[in-house]
């Protein structure tokens, strides 16, 4: 069944790209079309008649005859008119899976981001985790790709696969590579699409093999895309006649920590009271539907406690009150739900729901103190714990083709922040294990990074293993790199980073660990480079001492301010 499952997928990939190479090619003009322009037979006489004058697309032949516009900024500014708006997906699902122990299952919710490559094909990033069963902190993330064709006006056919690693809750995902193809049906409205489809999830390495009905929901938005040369433009310039249509949304990335006191009632999963109270580091994305609603998405995992592993993935709401005029000073409530658990505490099947309450003050115009305290639960296991936490964040702004924002005036500033995406691999040589011989395992996962100037940058970055006995085994960093000038395209960097990881049996002890490295990076052209590296991984208190090889493609990217 998985056979053929996969079989079907594949043949629907291939058609789909016949029928698009078929429309390419019915469309496309002959290979030796010719471009005209128009020029003045006698520039001392411009009322003379006009004749037509064969180019090639060569910069030189503009250049030579002095039709490029003088002012290359004007130029920009001409180009910016219409700026190019990218259609992206948020995708929420859920499915219930078939475990290998009799009559077990598992609810496994998905939240993914991902954005149109064509009018047929989008990809992005995905992660899943436990939210029913008993196997609280299992999660994988990953990469998904997909294709759409519309059936009829509503109708749509949507088929994809994704890969990630990761595993957790005792399960059985071997080394942690997992494969999940998909193929259904969903209905547009004009707000988002509902979807059914068919899944099949299985561990290659492991034992977890199932196919799944899953349930999805689509939430579309759009935002401009940026290049790193795209700053000090006003927004009359970049949006033109667009920009009665247009409005400024916050958003903001925090890096935070956090300290639990779990009740006198919760437990670990051999059943002992859990008495010590949980250090948490993690990373939180928020972005305003409006001017005070906004969303948020948060991952975490221990650092202290003795509860190496747990980890959380919660999304949730959140309501900004600006408590001053100068709007330095605000509360944040927000309700948040999703999934927890790894390292012995007792959550159940994963699902916990928590309320928080922040208080934010605004350091500067795009950085904020967050102190925040409040309280998360798993309703159907032992675990509930108040909260109080710090978040240092980074307020950015983007816009969005409604007018559900702050309003843009025509002589705003289009400021770009430099960032840059990292689809990463890395090995880790000999990692140790706990009870056990050292071994290689190979990991996968994603890092951001904030250009900061021309020679540093703050990364944020998040790894699960697929391969080499420790799937399970999650890790996630903060920290700091620099590089070097660019010769002949190359470029040397290091990387200083401390983070959590724990999980598949590996010694990372409490979960502390720190992550130097250095590399070589080769520039493909002004978007895209490749990178490889040598470095080292270090538990605070655990065995894990291991040398690291990694290798990364890197995507260059712009975001307003």
């Amino acid at each position: 069944m998985k056979l053929v499952f996969y079989i079907i997928i594949i043949f629907q990939f291939l058609n789909f790209l016949g029928v698009f190479a078929e429309k390419v090619k019915k469309n496309s003009p002959t290979l030796n079309s010719i471009k005209w322009e128009k020029v003045r037979e006698n520039k001392e006489k411009p009322l003379k008649k006009i004749i037509w004058k064969s180019y090639k697309n060569e910069k030189s032949y503009f250049e030579n005859k002095n039709i490029i516009n003088k002012s290359k900024k004007n130029l920009d500014k001409t180009q910016m008119d219409h700026p190019t708006w990218r259609n992206r997906t948020l995708r929420f699902s859920f499915e219930e899976i078939e475990m290998p122990d009799p009559g077990e299952y598992m609810g496994l919710y998905g939240i993914g981001a991902y954005d149109r490559l064509n009018p047929w094909l989008y990809g992005g990033i995905t992660a899943y985790g436990a939210a029913s069963g008993r196997r609280g902190g299992f999660f994988t993330g990953g990469y998904t790709l997909g294709v759409e064709s519309k059936l009829t006006d509503n109708w749509i056919l949507d088929a994809g696969g994704y890969v990630g690693a990761g595993g957790g809750g005792a399960a059985a995902q071997g080394g942690g590579l997992m494969i999940r193809p998909h193929i259904g049906i969903k209905y547009e409205f004009s707000w988002g699409a509902m979807g059914l489809n068919y899944t099949y999830v299985d561990f290659p390495n492991g034992d977890i093999s199932s196919d799944a009905t899953a349930l999805s929901l689509d939430i579309p938005f759009s935002s401009p895309t940026l290049n790193w040369e795209d700053d000090g433009l006003t927004a009359a310039d970049y949006f033109g006649s667009d920009l009665s249509n247009v409005s400024r949304h916050r958003s903001h990335l925090a890096a935070r920590v956090r300290a639990y006191y779990p009740s006198s009632g919760s437990k670990t999963t051999s059943g002992r009271s859990l008495d010590n109270s949980l250090g948490l580091v993690g990373v939180e994305y928020s972005y305003f539907l409006d001017q005070n609603w906004f969303a948020t998405f948060e991952t975490a995992g221990a650092v202290s406690g003795g509860v190496g592993g747990y980890a959380e993935l919660l999304a949730g709401l959140g309501y900004r009150f600006p408590l001053t005029k100068d709007d330095r000073l605000a509360l944040l409530p927000a309700l948040t739900i999703g999934g927890a658990g790894g390292g012995g505490v007792e959550t159940g099947g994963g699902f916990v729901s928590r309320a928080n309450l922040g208080l934010e003050y605004r350091m500067s115009p795009h950085l904020s103190l967050i102190m925040d305290g409040g309280y998360l639960a798993a309703p159907d296991a032992n675990f509930d714990t108040p909260y109080v936490g710090l978040n240092l964040a980074y307020v950015m702004e983007t816009f969005a083709q409604d007018q559900k924002g702050a309003p843009l005036k025509e002589t705003d500033l289009i400021q770009t922040a430099k960032w840059r995406f990292r689809p990463a691999h890395q090995w880790y040589l000999d990692a140790q294990r706990k009870g056990g011989a050292s071994r290689d395992m190979q990991l996968m996962g994603g890092k951001i990074d904030w250009m900061g100037g021309e020679w540093w940058y703050l990364t944020g970055q998040g790894l699960s293993a697929y391969a080499g006995g420790a799937g399970g085994y999650s890790e996630g960093f903060w920290g700091a790199g620099v590089f070097s000038p660019n010769w002949m395209n190359l470029q040397l960097y290091g990387e200083m980073l401390i983070g959590a990881g724990g999980g598949g049996g590996v010694d990372s002890g409490s979960a502390l660990l720190y992550k130097p490295s250095i590399g070589l990076e080769y520039t493909l052209n002004k978007d895209f480079s490749l990178q490889t590296g040598i470095g080292k991984v270090i538990s605070n208190n655990g065995n894990l001492d291991a040398n690291i090889f990694e290798a990364s493609l890197i995507w260059r990217f712009g975001t307003s301010k």
